[in-house]
């Protein structure tokens, strides 16, 4: 009988043993479960942002094109703007 406790009590404290490892590892579980959930969040929410940023950068590739005409037809009239001026200062001086 004794010899038959004790196996008992062994039995036990594995089972025990096993229990707590039991609970450690479904800890670790929900931890890991909550991580996975707040990941997909950042995932969804970054292919969010991504998907904003490709359509603001495909509205800008006209306005490229566009401020670039616009900053040669300056450097035109800034070119022509010495000889405007003399011409400007003939006529008033002429008309005058």
């Amino acid at each position: 009988l004794t010899v038959t406790m004790a196996l008992l009590d062994q039995k036990r404290a594995e089972l025990k043993d096993v229990e707590d490892h039991l609970v450690v590892l479904h800890k670790c579980f929900e931890e890991k479960t909550e991580e996975k959930t707040r990941l997909e969040l950042q995932v969804n929410l970054c292919a969010k942002k991504l998907g904003r940023a490709e359509k603001l950068i495909g509205g800008l590739g006209g306005e490229k094109t566009r401020w670039s005409k616009a900053a040669d037809d300056l450097q035109n009239t800034y070119d022509n703007l010495t000889g405007d001026v003399l011409i400007s200062a003939g006529v008033i001086a002429y008309l005058g």
